[in-house]
């Protein structure tokens, strides 16, 4: 590795979103946490609602951070044949 030059570390899996803020008309704020819920605020700061991922209004709120609901991604199977392959030679 260069001198200077550091490795990128990878996220910490419990975290997969960037939080934002938004604020709202009538004086709240909407939330984005870190782990994907939404947390809609009232003007004094207080908590009003909260959505977690899968949740039925959380994908109404999710639009408004510009997030898309996705289907949950699936590992997929091992197209590997038992038997290795030949080898060269």
């Amino acid at each position: 590795m260069a001198p200077g030059k550091t490795r990128s570390k990878p996220a910490p899996s419990t975290r997969r979103f960037r939080r934002h803020q938004l604020d709202l008309a009538e004086g709240g704020k909407l939330v984005l946490q870190g782990d994907g819920s939404i947390i809609q605020t009232d003007a004094a700061g207080e908590t009003v609602h909260r959505w977690a991922i899968g949740e039925t209004d959380w994908e109404r709120y999710a639009i408004r951070f510009g997030l898309q609901p996705q289907p949950e991604t699936v590992v997929p199977e091992s197209r590997r044949d038992a038997e290795p392959r030949p080898q060269d030679g």
